[in-house]
Protein backbone atom coordinates (compact mmCIF):
# COMPACT_ATOMS: atom_id res chain seq x y z
CA UNK A 1 0.00 0.00 0.00
CA UNK A 2 1.47 3.30 -1.07
CA UNK A 3 1.12 6.54 0.66
CA UNK A 4 -2.59 7.14 -0.86
CA UNK A 5 -3.93 3.41 -0.36
CA UNK A 6 -6.77 3.78 2.35
CA UNK A 7 -10.00 5.22 1.50
CA UNK A 8 -12.04 8.55 1.86
CA UNK A 9 -9.30 11.40 2.03
CA UNK A 10 -8.26 12.97 -1.09
CA UNK A 11 -4.62 13.23 -2.05
CA UNK A 12 -4.27 16.29 -1.40
CA UNK A 13 -5.95 15.71 2.03
CA UNK A 14 -3.58 13.23 3.17
CA UNK A 15 -0.77 15.42 1.81
CA UNK A 16 -1.69 17.55 4.77
CA UNK A 17 -2.73 15.30 7.43
CA UNK A 18 0.96 13.76 6.90
CA UNK A 19 2.57 17.47 7.31
CA UNK A 20 0.82 18.52 9.98
CA UNK A 21 0.69 15.23 11.97
CA UNK A 22 2.93 14.20 14.93
CA UNK A 23 6.01 12.59 14.31
CA UNK A 24 6.42 9.43 16.68
CA UNK A 25 9.94 10.90 18.91
CA UNK A 26 11.14 7.95 20.92
CA UNK A 27 12.61 7.99 24.72
CA UNK A 28 15.03 5.61 26.14
CA UNK A 29 14.82 4.11 29.68
CA UNK A 30 16.42 2.32 31.65
CA UNK A 31 15.39 -0.42 34.05
CA UNK A 32 17.41 0.39 37.21
CA UNK A 33 16.62 -3.38 38.44
CA UNK A 34 16.79 -5.18 35.49
CA UNK A 35 19.05 -2.85 33.13
CA UNK A 36 16.65 -3.90 30.30
CA UNK A 37 16.48 -0.92 28.06
CA UNK A 38 13.11 0.38 26.82
CA UNK A 39 12.00 2.49 24.04
CA UNK A 40 9.27 4.21 24.61
CA UNK A 41 6.65 6.27 22.44
CA UNK A 42 2.99 8.06 23.20
CA UNK A 43 -0.18 8.53 20.73
CA UNK A 44 -1.92 10.65 21.96
CA UNK A 45 -5.86 11.09 21.63
CA UNK A 46 -7.11 12.89 18.57
CA UNK A 47 -3.77 13.46 17.61
CA UNK A 48 -3.26 12.44 13.87
CA UNK A 49 0.36 10.33 14.78
CA UNK A 50 3.29 9.31 12.32
CA UNK A 51 4.79 5.53 13.70
CA UNK A 52 7.30 3.45 11.65
CA UNK A 53 6.03 0.07 10.86
CA UNK A 54 9.19 -1.72 12.49
CA UNK A 55 10.43 0.57 15.30
CA UNK A 56 13.56 -2.03 15.69
CA UNK A 57 14.49 -0.74 12.32
CA UNK A 58 14.10 3.24 12.59
CA UNK A 59 16.11 3.62 15.94
CA UNK A 60 19.15 1.72 17.47
CA UNK A 61 21.24 2.19 20.48
CA UNK A 62 24.86 1.52 19.51
CA UNK A 63 26.58 -1.17 21.61
CA UNK A 64 23.19 -1.36 23.63
CA UNK A 65 20.54 -4.18 22.78
CA UNK A 66 17.15 -2.70 23.63
CA UNK A 67 14.58 -5.21 25.30
CA UNK A 68 11.34 -3.84 24.57
CA UNK A 69 9.57 -0.68 22.24
CA UNK A 70 6.45 0.25 23.78
CA UNK A 71 3.62 2.90 22.79
CA UNK A 72 1.99 4.43 25.72
CA UNK A 73 -1.50 5.54 25.08
CA UNK A 74 -2.08 8.99 26.32
CA UNK A 75 -5.59 10.22 27.21
CA UNK A 76 -6.40 14.33 26.99
CA UNK A 77 -9.59 13.47 28.40
CA UNK A 78 -8.47 11.70 31.39
CA UNK A 79 -5.35 14.04 31.32
CA UNK A 80 -3.45 10.74 31.94
CA UNK A 81 -1.53 7.69 30.65
CA UNK A 82 -3.81 4.73 29.87
CA UNK A 83 -1.45 2.08 29.53
CA UNK A 84 1.47 0.96 27.33
CA UNK A 85 1.17 -1.65 24.82
CA UNK A 86 3.81 -3.55 23.26
CA UNK A 87 4.95 -2.08 20.04
CA UNK A 88 4.22 -4.91 17.60
CA UNK A 89 0.90 -5.65 19.11
CA UNK A 90 0.33 -1.76 19.07
CA UNK A 91 0.42 -1.43 15.36
CA UNK A 92 -1.55 -4.50 15.14
CA UNK A 93 -4.06 -3.30 16.95
CA UNK A 94 -3.74 0.02 15.48
CA UNK A 95 -4.22 -1.34 12.04
CA UNK A 96 -7.73 0.22 11.21
CA UNK A 97 -6.27 3.53 12.21
CA UNK A 98 -4.03 3.88 9.44
CA UNK A 99 -4.40 6.02 7.01
CA UNK A 100 -1.64 5.64 4.78
CA UNK A 101 1.86 4.22 4.36
CA UNK A 102 4.79 5.88 3.13
CA UNK A 103 8.68 4.73 3.33
CA UNK A 104 8.07 2.23 6.39
CA UNK A 105 6.26 5.00 8.32
CA UNK A 106 2.39 4.97 8.72
CA UNK A 107 -0.14 7.77 9.18
CA UNK A 108 -2.48 6.90 12.36
CA UNK A 109 -5.96 8.76 12.69
CA UNK A 110 -6.61 10.25 15.78
CA UNK A 111 -8.40 7.99 18.35
CA UNK A 112 -11.30 8.73 20.51
CA UNK A 113 -10.89 7.93 23.95
CA UNK A 114 -13.27 4.61 23.80
CA UNK A 115 -11.37 3.72 20.51
CA UNK A 116 -7.66 4.34 22.85
CA UNK A 117 -9.54 2.29 25.44
CA UNK A 118 -10.24 -0.75 22.83
CA UNK A 119 -6.96 -1.08 22.30
CA UNK A 120 -5.96 -2.41 25.77
CA UNK A 121 -9.15 -5.22 25.28
CA UNK A 122 -7.22 -8.49 26.99
CA UNK A 123 -4.35 -6.99 27.30
CA UNK A 124 -2.48 -5.44 30.92
CA UNK A 125 -2.86 -1.75 30.64
CA UNK A 126 1.18 -1.44 32.15
CA UNK A 127 4.19 -3.50 30.82
CA UNK A 128 6.59 -1.16 32.30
Amino acid sequence: MGLFGKKKHTNDELNAIWEDAYRANPHVYENRETGKIIVGLALTETTDSLFPLAAEKQWAIEGREIDIFIISMVSITKEAVLGQIEYGEAMKRLEPYFLAEKDGWVLIRGLSLDEMEALFEGLPRNIV
